[in-house]
């Protein structure tokens, strides 16, 4: 089925390229665009007077941890959030889900990591053994990788390009910023030759490689071994050193403020404001925080981290770190609250927020086909109510939401 929607504001992934334009979708795609001339709808077309609107690209979470969660997919796509970055899984449950996201256009797709690039009792063990409640989790945690020469190295990255995996993920993460038990002090990381073994065989195969990393000194760590990207902002003040490093590499980061703020227990009244409309378990879930980092850090330095590399000119892109496991997040509304935190706390404009969540996480991890509003590419579309490029407040407005072309939301 085709669809003519009329009359919108056209924001293309990248600025306002329309007060009054046209997009016809056909067969998943978006085959026509004017900017101000009417298009002819085709015989059996819908046609959407979009007046009052903006049409904008599918959202773009580009850091969440999906596991087997079909609703966390079911409710991102509701708040537009059209494709999500799925940043460590079990490569069974990533499979899976991959066959969902293809199967059904009423849920968000998923590229996804694969297993992350981990090491024995290194991270992320911690943090699952304190959130999950599954009763074989230490045989799940057992399996993962062991990266600690270039052979374990180059088994996990052939192993996650068979299940599908489109980038790798390292970890970098000594435990030290954190409160909660973890089985050794410091935490287990590799070393800076087996890191650039990783980085090396993804990039080999084509994989964007990005980091988990929380303090400077990881975040050097990591960079020094040649990845693409951070995975999280720095919690520590930022330095010249952290901007040069960032530049040597052309890499980008992911800032992840909601989750951070769940992890210091700040932001509680942003929370509140996001879950308002919630319900039960889902609202207690959303005002719910972690509250893991140690009290000598605060989200103030993560604030001033991402600013300073936005104006530095270091790609920043719109990322939650959302699982159904991790209190103080949830599909979708989380990627609102992080536009907003970008607005509101990292002094962005609606406009950088916006490309933060579509065109440059297109550009970053390769997705060619969404992220932009332009003849060829996917109709993954969102249309919302108001002007978000004026106030980032009106993506929430939510009107239609389409996927692969296909309308799977509608207010």
């Amino acid at each position: 089925m085709s669809t003519l929607i009329c009359n919108a504001r056209l924001f293309d992934g990248y600025k306002t390229i329309s007060e009054d334009g046209h997009v016809l979708i056909e067969s998943g795609r978006i085959s026509k665009v004017s900017l101000d001339q009417p298009l002819s709808a085709p015989a059996g077309c819908a046609v959407l007077d979009a007046r009052g609107c903006t049409l904008i690209p599918g959202l773009i979470d580009a850091h969440v941890h999906v596991f087997e969660d079909v609703n966390l997919l079911e409710t991102a796509i509701k708040y537009g959030v059209t494709t999500v970055l799925d940043m460590h899984n079990e490569r069974e449950w990533f499979k899976k889900i991959s066959a969902i996201t293809r199967q059904r256009h009423d849920v968000s797709d998923v590229k996804s990591c694969g297993s992350a690039a981990t090491i024995k009792n290194g991270w992320p063990s911690a943090i699952v053994r304190l959130v999950s409640k599954e009763e074989n989790l230490e045989e799940r945690i057992s399996k993962w990788p062991n990266v600690h020469d270039q052979q374990s190295v180059d088994e996990c990255i052939a192993q996650n390009k068979v299940v599908g995996a489109s980038f790798t993920k390292l970890m970098q993460e000594d435990g030290h910023t954190m409160v909660i038990p973890f089985p050794e002090r410091p935490v287990p990381t590799p070393s800076l030759e087996i890191q650039k073994m990783v980085v090396e065989a993804s990039h080999k195969e084509g994989f964007v490689a990005v980091a988990h990393a929380l303090t400077n000194h990881s975040t050097l760590q990591v960079l020094r071994a040649g990845v693409d990207g951070l995975a999280h902002a720095s919690i520590d003040p930022i330095t010249d050193e952290v901007v040069q490093a960032f530049k040597k590499n052309n890499a980008f980061v992911i800032p992840t403020l909601v989750v951070h703020a769940s992890s210091s227990g700040e932001e509680q009244e942003t929370r509140e404001m996001f879950s308002k409309h919630l319900h039960g378990a889902d609202k207690e879930h959303m005002l719910g925080c972690l509250h893991i980092t140690s009290d000598k850090f605060t989200i103030k330095n993560v604030y001033e981290q991402v600013y300073t590399l936005k104006e530095a000119g270091i790609d920043v892109l719109c990322g939650t770190d959302t699982s159904g496991d991790l209190p103080g997040t949830r599909g979708g509304i989380s990627v609102h609250q992080e536009l907003w935190m970008l607005v509101n706390r990292c002094r962005f404009t609606p406009i950088e927020a916006l490309a933060s969540a579509t065109s440059k996480i297109s550009e970053r991890f390769r997705l060619a086909d969404r992220g932009v509003i332009e003849e060829g590419r996917l109709a993954d579309l969102v249309l919302v109510s108001g002007d978000p490029t004026e106030s980032i407040d009106a993506v929430r407005n939510v009107k239609t939401v389409w996927r692969n072309g296909e309308a799977v939301f509608n207010s």
